[in-house]
């Protein structure tokens, strides 16, 4: 029971309980994403999601279309008001990236504001490329090098395939070692 004498949906157990499979199951079944608390403002599930805690429920919630932004009795931006005041700085994250707005007096922690969740299912994944180029790749690039086959006719071949796969054989060589380059010769008379 709650201090209201009210009893928690289904939905707000599963929440309280750190039940993602519970949580499914209730949504399901048709709980009210948009479940209203004792003063009648919306969202009662996602707010209660972004104070207790959990990532993957709250981005379940916001996967079937919990609004970030969200009042409550206190004010506008409920849910990223109760992460940021319980330090869940992942999930105020994950609130701004899908739309959730601060109020022009919320102080956003620097933190915050750099860290990049997931994406959530269906959205395009960008990857994000270095700054500068990694050492420890290996790329093969066409050589078109002339050489001599014993027994054959001077031949322009290139080496390998364009990969960006690394051979485990390369793995172990040294740095500047150049990898053995084997066709059969014929044996010697």
């Amino acid at each position: 029971m709650t201090e209201k004498g009210l009893p928690p949906s289904k939905l707000i157990r599963a929440i309280r309980a750190a039940r993602l499979s519970g949580v499914v199951i209730a949504l399901d079944d048709g709980a009210d994403l948009e479940e209203v608390d004792v003063h009648g403002h919306a969202g009662l599930p996602l707010r209660t999601a972004c104070f207790e805690g959990n990532l993957a429920i709250v981005r379940e919630l916001l996967i079937r279309g919990a609004d970030p932004n969200a009042s409550a009795a206190d004010g506008a931006s409920a849910p990223l008001r109760l992460a940021l005041r319980r330090e869940h700085y992942e999930i105020a994250a994950l609130l701004i990236q899908e739309g959730a707005r601060p109020p022009n007096d919320m102080t956003i922690p620097p933190d915050v504001l750099g860290i990049k969740s997931a994406p959530l299912p269906g959205e395009a994944v960008v990857p994000e490329l270095p700054g500068t180029a990694a050492d420890n790749l290996i790329e093969f690039t066409p050589s078109n090098l002339s050489f001599h086959k014993p027994g054959a006719a001077e031949t322009t071949e290139s080496f390998g395939t364009e990969t960006n796969a690394i051979s485990a054989d390369l793995l172990f060589l040294d740095v500047d070692e150049i990898p053995p380059i084997s066709w059969e010769t014929p044996a010697k008379p």
